[in-house]
């Protein structure tokens, strides 16, 4: 048969690289619920030294307008992961009630496997979804697929693979719409009616796509390790401090020595900068 071995060999290349973009895919996603679990954590690290400083006496006065700004940070981050949560465990209950199967309602059997853990990290690393919405303000599935389908490129109108599950991708405009959808791509390909050099042309484009997506996907992971090693140490910095200045057992600022009152700025500034660590996303990135 005409181009059979061409075919064939495209298709073996792609199923590889194709368990090699699941493999990527996946190392992100739970780099990002590391993430949201150091986060997590971060903030009661900021709410001890928080503790900590209300009680202090005769305190400067920029230390209770700076303690409600680091307030206003923490509390914004975990009212989104609530609502984020809240609007997910409603909706699959309207699901089940409705019979409605969990994949359909989130767009594709990946989705679905990920959980909704793994899908409010992904929606609180990105911030917000390729319409510019905050993924916050979204409900349920529709926070969820906006950052899953920003992570694979964006939506279908602007030009990314979008929630693509169930149906071949004639265009191969991306990857990940096969992937969270749970769709082979080789099988894919060869639903569809075409030739062995067509099938096996578009199947080489739709590898250097993947290759491009992998690298970005890569790219996002990069920063997410980064910032969740800067935030564990960085908080891990804070209570060691934070401990330092409670062994002197002091409740009053007037009674704190000058090395004493510039270790307790210096946790204070780390903490308004953990603070704003916490709430920094890919969207917002600079």
């Amino acid at each position: 048969m005409l181009n059979k071995d061409y075919k064939e060999q495209a298709i073996r290349d792609l199923q590889k690289i194709d368990m090699e973009y699941s493999s990527v895919f996946k190392k992100a996603i739970s780099d990002m619920s590391r993430l949201q679990n150091t986060r997590t954590m971060s903030i009661r690290t900021i709410q001890y030294v928080e503790q900590y400083v209300v009680r202090l006496a005769n305190k400067p006065r920029n230390f209770e307008t700076k303690i409600g700004e680091i307030k206003v940070r923490y509390i914004k981050f975990q009212q989104a992961c609530k609502e984020i949560q809240e609007l997910e465990t409603k909706n699959r209950q309207t699901a089940s009630a409705n019979g409605f199967s969990l994949a359909g309602v989130l767009g594709g059997a990946g989705i679905a496997t990920l959980g909704p853990t793994a899908a409010m990290s992904v929606a609180m690393t990105f911030g917000t979804a390729s319409t510019g919405t905050a993924i916050a303000s979204l409900s349920g599935a529709a926070a969820t697929s906006a950052a899953l389908a920003w992570l694979g490129g964006g939506a279908i109108a602007t030009g990314g693979a979008g929630m693509a599950a169930g149906q071949a991708m004639v265009t191969l405009a991306g990857p990940v719409g096969w992937v969270i959808g749970g769709v082979s791509l080789a099988g894919s390909l060869l639903a569809i009616n075409m030739s062995n050099k067509e099938i096996a042309e578009k199947t080489e484009k739709s590898i250097v796509t993947i290759k491009k997506e992998m690298e970005r996907i890569r790219e996002i992971d990069v920063q997410v390790l980064a910032w969740n090693e800067k935030t564990k140490k960085l908080s891990n910095g804070i209570m060691k401090q934070l401990n330092k200045i409670k062994s002197y057992r002091k409740i009053d600022c007037s009674m704190f020595s000058d090395d004493e009152m510039n270790e307790l700025v210096i946790l204070f500034n780390l903490t308004e900068t953990l603070s704003k660590l916490i709430g920094n996303t890919i969207e917002g990135r600079r």
